[in-house]
């Protein structure tokens, strides 16, 4: 949504940190028949959630090894990492990045989250079901912790690491990418963010060839990216269950959301968070390279 960004305080939150709603997007002002138009207006966008992966990532790298190069490397796994719980949805920024590879793969994940939704949902939630495809399953701390296992066992196998570096280096280049316009076509942006996904994948290389921890880390910091994306939704009105697999006022798939969300969508709050996460990154490695040894 475009203009002035709209700060809605959620009625019956009082004080509390986590304010919940039984549906995503439901309130009182907004009637049934609206709510996929409202859960589409108050997503993030693909590019804001790989700005804040950069630096949450990257910052995650830092934290473990100081080193300037391996927080630029890591930054880069977060920005993807942190468009991996869309991958629940084929026509998101994501699934739509690497072509018909990421919307293969997003279309398996979201088969997989209807069935989850559908096999773990209690009475109470099956008396009115949704449809369980997005903003469940990849969307809750569980979901977050299996992205990061995933890449952790993926960067054990020789070359495993530089893999998930470079897949997730594309996601979130291809991501940011895919709004430059001015960049020639579409197919030479995937192109273009393919290609130069290759760089932190061969500094990867050169990692594994010391003594870093790079298979944990790897996962770490996929982790922390993914949940990144769950925290940055936990900001708008549709929510996020944060507390699947354990029940809330009988349902396990309780959405929660901040007691004051944002409407984003080309907002000024979202372009300034992006923003910042994309300068303080730079601002980060900087410090962490003059710092004394």
């Amino acid at each position: 949504m475009g203009g002035r960004p709209t700060i809605r305080v959620p009625e019956a939150c009082g004080t509390s940190v986590l304010c919940g709603s039984a549906y995503p997007g439901e309130s009182p002002e907004f009637a049934p028949p609206l709510r996929p138009f409202l859960e589409s207006a108050a997503e993030m966008m693909g590019t804001s959630h790989a700005a804040t992966g950069l630096l949450t990532g990257g910052v995650t790298g830092l934290l473990v090894t100081s080193d300037p190069v391996h927080g630029l490397v890591c930054g880069a796994v977060g920005a993807g990492a942190a468009l991996l719980p869309d991958l629940d949805t084929p026509g998101s920024a994501v699934g739509r990045s690497l072509g018909w590879v990421t919307e293969w793969v997003a279309v398996g994940v979201q088969a997989l989250s209807r069935a989850v939704y559908r096999g773990t949902s209690t009475p109470t939630e099956r008396r009115r079901p949704q449809d369980g495809g997005h903003r469940f399953l990849t969307h809750t701390l569980p979901g977050c912790l299996a992205f990061g296992v995933l890449a952790a066992l993926i960067s054990l196998v020789p070359w495993g690491a530089a893999l998930v570096v470079l897949a997730m280096s594309a996601l979130g280049l291809a991501t940011v990418t895919g709004a430059w316009t001015f960049v020639g076509t579409a197919r030479l942006r995937k192109r273009v963010a393919t290609v130069t996904a290759f760089v932190p994948a061969a500094a990867t290389l050169l990692f594994a060839t010391g003594s870093g921890p790079v298979f944990w880390l790897v996962g770490l910091v996929v982790f922390v990216g993914s949940l990144t994306h769950v925290l940055g939704d936990w900001l708008t009105p549709s929510g996020v269950p944060l507390a699947w697999p354990f029940g809330v006022r009988g349902k396990r798939w309780w959405m929660f959301h901040a007691p004051l969300t944002l409407h984003t969508g080309r907002s000024r709050v979202e372009t300034g968070i992006a923003w910042a996460s994309t300068a303080g990154l730079p601002v980060v490695l900087a410090v962490a390279a003059t710092a004394p040894a």
